[in-house]
């Protein structure tokens, strides 16, 4: 028999009172027991999705959580922390709340975490009789999954609200935003991004998240991007850019962006795996250019500055406004 503490829709305890397992019909109007829910993320930005025993209600449904009812006694955080372990397995991380949820028809309430871990992704244990099967997936792919296959669609927002906090500002009319990007080389070539969408390639990076600083945002962008923690050799270029959108966010718009290019140290083993999307949900695909190469590439400068790197920080400014 599984005993609860019992909450009032503030999510505080009610002195005195106990709940029991599977008489939730039962409870007096105002009375809720306490659900956690954690999202597990991976330092490489994918998420765990978990598949749902046939025997369960909505079985063989993925759930983007692990989760369940928090036991007499226990804190929120403490019921987390047991039943992550419970179902996944997992113990090494850092768990976050996010958000908090009232559902009056069940009698429940809900705490929402993201638990942000760098586990060996295949040590995944999972608990008979609740999961069969999991999955690390790119945030996008979740974002895209519908509810015929996902169950906990509001961990779709959770993750949303934690992870598009990049370094893009309104200004007017435009954008402002404040990139990374890396300098990959090898044999004299150096590593570029394509897309289904675009007749041209850009460095691998991003923007950096509010909270990072440039040196933590390259490193991560590479890891999302290549499969790869690589370590930052040295600053490269300062660019700033002006030029116009083309992705189905800024179409049009006029951005001025701030990059910090860093060149990496890639060891000789170094064999890159993309499993990235733009934001227009197109696949990306990594690719080694050479600077004889015809294709267009951003930033153009590339071409001509990689051919002899120098030792030293170089500003660039590039202006398409001007064409």
């Amino acid at each position: 028999m599984e005993i609860w503490d019992a909450y009032d829709e503030e999510f505080n305890i009610i002195e005195g009172k106990t709940l029991i397992r599977g008489e939730e019909h039962t409870f007096p109007e105002g009375v809720y027991h306490l659900v956690v829910e954690i999202l597990v993320r991976h330092k490489d930005g994918t998420v765990l999705l978990t598949q749902r025993d046939k025997r369960k209600n909505y079985g063989e449904m993925w759930e983007a959580s692990a989760g369940g009812s928090v036991l007499k006694g226990e804190s929120f955080l403490e019921g987390a922390i047991r039943e992550l372990r419970e179902e996944t397995g997992i113990v090494d991380g850092k768990m976050t709340e996010v958000g908090r949820f009232v559902n009056p028809r069940t009698h429940s309430l809900y705490v929402d975490y993201i638990f942000d871990t760098d586990c060996d992704k295949n040590s995944v244990v999972l608990q008979e009789g609740e999961t069969v099967e999991y999955c690390w997936v790119h945030r996008d792919i979740l974002f895209n999954m519908g509810h015929d296959k996902l169950l906990t669609h509001r961990m779709q927002e959770c993750i949303k609200d934690r992870t598009d906090r990049d370094m893009t500002v309104p200004c007017d009319d435009g954008l402002i935003n404040i990139r990374v990007g890396a300098i990959i080389m090898k044999n004299g070539r150096f590593l570029m991004v394509g897309n289904d969408r675009d007749d041209y390639l850009y460095s691998v990076g991003g923007r950096v998240k509010f909270g990072e600083t440039a040196d933590e945002a390259i490193i991560r962008e590479v890891l999302e991007e290549t499969g790869h923690k690589l370590e930052i050799d040295r600053l490269g270029f300062v660019h700033e850019n002006y030029f116009y959108g083309d992705s189905p966010s800024n179409q049009g718009k006029l951005i001025y962006e701030l990059s910090f290019f860093y060149y990496m140290k890639a060891p000789e083993e170094f064999e890159p795996v993309c499993s990235s999307f733009t934001d227009g949900n197109s696949n990306e695909k990594l690719r080694w250019v050479s600077p004889e190469d015809s294709i267009t590439i951003y930033p153009e400068f590339f071409k001509t500055e990689l051919q002899n790197p120098v030792d030293y920080v170089k500003h660039m400014v590039t202006d398409e406004r001007e064409r």
